[in-house]
């Protein structure tokens, strides 16, 4: 059988069920793998390929963004009524053993290995072909690819795995290097740790010369009408954004002084202009605010279809339910109750992420700007330079007391003139709510921390931690192939 690759990058099966062939159907967007490994061309396709299904609501465009996940965590008032809110009740019950739950979960772990076998069937195409490019971009792809591979197996470690601070040597997830058909054994949680911080190592190396760090994003194309592989810097992985993964990874593993030392060096390039904090006039200054301060997102997907999010979780208009955060929670907490919970209603995330309609808060980051054909209208934030102060501010090497100066440089960004004289683990995960909300980061962050779920202004109302909540069973795919 001919082997072929869609430039969509759909595999036609799972590795959890044992089988990674590829689809034997040829639409018109296909291409053959020996005439994709042909050239430097093929090799982008196929990378853009899985930039693309990283879109999929399967994964970042829904599950793993702004829908399933933030249900996890909390961010949403979810009812109990059926006839409106569907499934999420169960959810928000953390039934994953519901029939649906079971089902989107599974779909969710073979999606995310399906790119992950696209990643290393990229990887060992690109051995032996450096002379099919031009200098330097066979180790800008390589370092992409080994990047990519790194935060789809974070991220199934996050749901999928052991509460790390408590049991890193539990088993969790199969870590996959290589195309193999063969189903890998669950891997200790550490060990899969050591093996995505290998790849973001090495990521790195490959990435040391990647143009971000001596031209910034480029997020333009290419004025000599040239081709723009190497532009678009923050809709990549590159060389700061693989920084910036790595301190997100090296304080989930508990290992401070290293998450400390990544989140300074992109915190030094955003001070040398490379990932600004977005200027006042850009979010509050104008009638069509840039909702997702799109300077400082170090690295987003680039979704065509974005304002359909919008649409269909967040819009006033739905008839069904709607997405939006406790009334209670977000005016007396997040953005209320001033130096107690840090808390203001002049906050610029507050006063453009969010909009009044009668008596509710309706959540806006998705909603498409009026300048509809702006690239800031496709971007999903994955990473942003603000998630760096917070976690500057946490992995301070003594006490978290210490972590406010980095904590108030991210608040006087936002508008807020009123300085915390400290810090503690309560004001920080108000700022992490504030600064990450919709983005699919509030659900690890309690994992990591082992702590309290906040979804309500009512504190019995909130989620206590428990390894029935933070503990996601593996899919049926993948306990099937360990029986």
């Amino acid at each position: 059988m001919k082997h072929i690759i869609t430039t969509c990058l759909i595999a036609a099966a799972t590795l959890g069920s044992g089988c990674s062939n590829w689809l034997d159907v040829q639409p018109y967007d296909q291409i053959s793998e020996e005439q994709l490994f042909s050239s430097e061309e093929g090799f982008q396709k196929l990378l853009n390929g899985i930039y693309i299904e990283l879109n999929s609501t399967e994964l970042y465009g829904g599950s793993l963004g702004p829908e399933m996940i933030e249900v996890m965590g909390g961010a949403y008032e979810i009812g109990d009524e059926a006839v409106k809110w569907g499934n999420y009740p169960d959810l928000k019950r953390y039934d994953y053993a519901s029939d649906y739950w079971r089902d989107r979960l599974d779909v969710t772990w073979n999606k995310a290995y399906a790119l992950i076998l696209n990643c290393n069937k990229l990887l060992e195409g690109l051995e032996g072909r450096e002379s099919l490019f031009a200098a330097g971009h066979a180790a800008i792809i390589r370092g992409e690819a080994l990047a990519l591979r790194a935060m789809l197996h974070f991220d199934l470690l996050r749901l999928f795995g052991p509460v790390y601070s408590q049991h890193p040597e539990a088993a969790s997830i199969p870590y996959y290097t290589s195309r193999t058909t063969t189903p890998e054994p669950c891997l200790a949680a550490s060990e899969v740790i050591a093996r995505i911080l290998t790849d973001l190592t090495q990521a790195r190396r490959e990435l040391a010369n990647d143009p971000v760090i001596s031209e910034g994003t480029l997020m333009s194309a290419d004025p000599s009408g040239g081709s723009s592989f190497l532009r678009y810097r923050a809709l990549r992985l590159n060389y700061y954004a693989v920084t910036a993964l790595e301190a997100r990874v090296q304080l989930y593993a508990g290992n401070r002084s290293e998450a400390l030392n990544r989140a300074l060096e992109v915190i030094r390039a955003a001070d040398k202009g490379i990932f600004p904090f977005v200027d006042r006039t850009a979010v509050v200054g104008t009638d069509d605010p840039d909702r997702i301060f799109s300077t400082e997102v170090l690295f987003a997907l680039s979704h065509s279809s974005r304002n359909q999010i919008f649409l269909d979780y967040f819009s006033p208009t739905r008839t069904t339910f709607v997405f939006k955060m406790e009334s209670a929670l977000i005016s007396q907490v997040i953005y209320g109750g001033g130096q107690t919970t840090g808390g203001y209603q002049d906050d610029y995330r507050n006063r453009v992420g969010w909009s009044t309609s009668g008596t509710n808060r309706y959540f806006y980051k998705y909603a498409d700007m009026a300048a509809s054909g702006s690239i800031e209208n496709t971007m999903i934030p994955m990473l942003r330079l603000g998630e760096m102060y917070l976690i500057a501010a946490e992995a301070q090497s003594d006490v978290l007391a210490n972590g406010a100066s980095y904590i108030n440089i991210l608040r006087r960004a936002r508008g807020i003139s009123t300085t915390l004289p400290t810090l503690t683990q309560e004001l920080l995960i108000y700022e992490y709510i504030r600064e990450l909300y919709g983005e699919g980061q509030l659900f690890y962050l309690y994992k990591r921390l082992y702590t309290t779920i906040i979804r309500s202004a009512t504190e019995n109302q909130n989620t206590p931690p428990s390894s029935n909540v933070f503990v996601v069973p593996l899919p049926d795919s993948e306990t099937d192939n360990i029986q």
